[in-house]
C-alpha cells in the first residue's frame, strides 16, 4: 500500500519530490490544498491591497473553549477540538466586543499568512457594490445592459443591478461542485484553475466568458435565487465601472488603508489580468477579522465613518426568504441572500461570507460577536459542516452570554 501524502512535506526539498509538489493541475486536490490555500502568490498572478498607517490592535479576553461540547445532527458529540479537526480547520478568530475571545492555527498557518477565501471573497464585492448604492453612485434598478455595453447581447441584460446582486437575475448557469459536467468546471477552466479541462476553442477569461452566458431560467426574473458564481462577476464589474477603481483597489481606499491592518491582502488575477471576484481574494484571519468588527459597528471605526451605517442594516436584515427557496440550501433553511451576503434572519441572527473548503465571516448582530475560519475541507460542499459549524456558533454565543 502507498503511504499516504505528509501535508508537513508538502513544497519541502531543492526541488520537492514529484509526489510532494504543488501545481496548477493537483493545487484544489488534497491534501495538497492544505498548502494552495495559503500559498496563492506562489501558484497565479495576483494584485496587491496595501494597508498603510498604525495597526488596530485588538485587545485578548481570553476563554476555555475546550470544555464546550457540540452536539450537532447526524455526527457523534465532540469537543471544542474535535470540532476544528473535523472540519479541517485552518485557522479561527473569535471576536466578542472587539476583544479576541480566542485564536487558533494549524497546518502551518500563521497570523502573518494570507489564506485564500474562495466564495466569501463574493461578499467583498458585494460589500463594494451595496456602499455605491447606498451612496447613490450606482442605481439598483438599472438594467445590466444600459450600463455594461459588453454584456448588451446576454443573458444578463435585461437584469436589474439589484437581481444581479441577489443572484435572482436568471441567467441560467449550474454550479455543482461534484458534476465536472457543471458550468463551473468550464467557468473555472477559462479562469486558469484547471488547465488540464480548459478547451482551446473556449473563450479565455472572466470578461470573454460573461457574454457566452445567453439562456435564462424558466422563472422570472426577480423571483428566484440561485447560486452561481458569474453573477458575482457582473457585480464586481457593475461596481468597478460605477467607480472608477478595480474591487481590489476600491477595498484598499476604502478599507484596507484604513482600518489598522497587520498586513497587505492580495486578489488573484484569471489568465487576461481581471481580478477573480467570486473566489480569488486572500487575507489574513486578524484582518478579515478586523473587516467583521467594522461591520458589526455599523462602518464607524475609531470615530471615522468608512461605511454607510444602512450598508450593514441592510445586510443584517436580508433579502427575500421566498426566492431563497430555490436555491436548494437544506441547511440554510429559513436564511436569505442579499448583495452577495448569506442572511440568517433567525436566532440567532447572523450574516455571512462562505466559501468552499470552510471559509467564512460570520457577523451576529445581536451578540457582538465575528468570527473568521479558514479552512481545507476535502469536500468543496459547504452543506457537508454546515450542522457542525451552525450548532458550534450556537453552544459557543451561549458560553459567552454567561459572562
Amino acid at each position: 500500500m502507498t503511504n499516504p501524502i505528509d501535508p508537513t512535506l508538502l513544497m519541502q526539498g531543492c526541488p520537492p519530490p514529484p509526489e510532494y509538489r504543488v501545481d496548477l493541475r493537483n493545487w484544489q486536490q488534497y491534501p495538497q490544498k492544505i498548502w494552495s490555500h495559503q500559498h496563492v502568490d506562489e501558484l497565479f498572478g495576483t494584485r496587491t491591497m496595501r494597508r498603510a498607517g498604525p495597526v488596530s490592535e485588538l485587545p485578548a479576553a481570553p476563554r476555555a473553549l475546550d470544555h464546550l461540547i457540540v452536539d450537532a445532527a447526524g455526527h457523534a458529540p465532540m469537543d471544542w477540538p474535535q470540532m476544528l479537526r473535523t472540519t479541517h480547520t485552518d485557522a479561527m478568530l473569535v471576536l466578542h466586543r472587539g476583544r479576541i475571545v480566542d485564536e487558533r492555527y494549524f497546518n502551518g498557518m500563521t497570523p502573518a499568512r494570507r489564506h485564500l477565501m474562495f466564495s466569501a471573497t463574493k461578499s467583498m464585492a458585494g460589500l463594494m457594490a451595496l456602499t455605491l448604492v447606498e451612496e447613490g453612485r450606482l442605481d439598483a434598478d438599472a438594467l445590466v445592459g444600459s450600463l455594461l455595453p459588453e454584456l448588451a447581447a446576454s443573458a444578463w441584460a435585461g437584469a436589474t443591478v439589484r437581481q444581479v446582486m441577489d443572484m435572482t437575475d436568471g441567467v441560467e448557469f449550474s454550479e455543482v461542485y461534484t458534476d465536472e459536467t457543471s458550468d463551473i468546471f468550464s467557468y473555472v477552466a477559462a479562469v486558469g484553475w484547471v488547465p488540464q479541462m480548459r478547451d482551446p476553442a473556449e473563450s479565455k477569461g472572466i470578461l470573454a466568458m460573461l457574454p457566452t452566458l445567453q439562456r435564462l431560467q424558466d422563472e422570472p426574473r426577480g423571483s428566484a435565487f440561485r447560486y452561481r458564481s458569474p453573477a458575482t462577476d457582473v457585480t464586481a464589474w457593475l461596481a468597478m465601472r460605477a467607480a472608477g477603481l478595480s474591487l481590489t483597489r476600491w477595498l484598499e481606499e476604502r478599507l484596507w488603508s484604513r482600518l489598522g491592518m497587520e498586513q497587505d491582502a492580495y486578489m488573484m488575477l484569471d489568465p487576461a489580468g481581471t481580478e477573480v471576484s467570486f473566489a480569488g481574494m486572500n487575507a489574513t484571519l486578524r484582518d478579515l477579522g478586523r473587516l467583521g468588527q467594522l461591520l458589526l459597528q455599523r462602518g464607524l471605526w475609531q470615530g471615522e465613518r468608512l461605511l454607510p451605517a444602512s450598508v450593514a442594516d441592510i445586510l443584517a436584515r436580508g433579502g427575500d426568504p421566498r426566492a431563497f427557496q430555490y436555491g436548494n440550501f437544506p441547511t440554510r433553511a429559513g436564511w436569505c441572500y442579499r448583495s452577495q451576503w448569506w442572511v440568517n434572519p433567525n436566532a440567532p441572527r447572523s450574516y455571512a461570507a462562505s466559501g468552499a473548503f470552510g471559509q467564512m465571516l460570520y457577523v451576529f448582530p445581536d451578540h457582538e460577536l465575528v468570527i473568521v475560519k479558514y479552512g481545507s475541507h476535502p469536500n468543496p460542499v459547504t452543506a457537508v459542516v454546515d450542522p457542525i459549524h451552525q450548532r458550534a456558533f450556537a453552544v459557543l454565543i451561549a458560553e459567552l452570554e454567561r459572562g
